[in-house]
């Protein structure tokens, strides 16, 4: 008797278990994480993607980066016998990336899902640099410089995803596509320096054109809801 409800119970996880939906359904959403496991910083996440099914084969995507740094050098250090203050040069910098796209995806097999899609690219980084200098009385002045860039791509990728369980997926990505940037005008102020004038340059400033394959050399990380 023990051993037909032991067997019973085996059929029918099993039964269960092969009529698992793994993939997701039509109306279907997913987000995910980017992390790099064999990079210097594995732990760091490069964006997310958020990604609705609109049918079991076809999914609109959007993927979102928003990075801030900061960092400080003294260039100087205060000595009262010498009349020096403490001078530093600061840099900030601000990015974000926007891409949304579509997947088509293939029959593939009950855990793997493999897709093609289309991905429009949009960037925009906001650098700032602060220069301290010392100024007559030992005040302290600074010459603070902004710029940045714009950029604009446009991909076509190819992936995979592998649902390591119901809902649980992993995958990787490859494109190929053109990328456009543009450097901004920078512009330079002046605080508390007398005698300089605020100005605008386009010394050093770049822009470029790039066709070619890009690999995304991250591990996708990602649940179905």
């Amino acid at each position: 008797m023990n051993k037909a409800i032991l067997l019973a119970a085996v059929v029918t996880l099993t039964a269960s278990t092969a009529d698992a939906q793994y993939k997701p359904e039509a109306g279907q959403r997913t987000l995910e994480v980017n992390f790099a496991p064999l990079g210097g910083t594995p732990i760091s996440i490069g964006g997310i993607k958020y990604r609705t099914f609109k049918s079991e084969t076809s999914a609109l995507r959007l993927g979102l980066f928003l990075g801030y740094g900061t960092g400080s050098t003294v260039t100087q250090d205060e000595d009262s016998e010498l009349e020096l203050v403490e001078l530093s040069d600061m840099e900030s910098t601000f990015s974000i990336n926007i891409q949304p796209g579509i997947e088509k995806h293939f029959a593939g097999t009950d855990r793997i899902s493999p897709y093609i899609g289309g991905v429009l690219a949009l960037g925009y980084t906001a650098t700032t640099e602060k220069e301290e200098s010392q100024q007559p009385e030992q005040a302290v002045g600074t010459t603070i410089t902004k710029g940045g860039n714009f950029s604009v791509g446009l991909n076509a990728v190819a992936g995979f995803d592998y649902y390591v369980a119901q809902k649980l997926y992993v995958g990787t990505e490859i494109g190929f596509g053109l990328a456009l940037s543009n450097d901004m005008t920078k512009k330079v102020t002046y605080d508390n320096i007398e005698g300089a004038e605020d100005s605008e340059s386009n010394v050093d400033t770049q822009s470029r054109f790039d066709l070619g394959p890009n690999v995304i050399g991250q591990i996708r990380l990602g649940w179905a809801f």
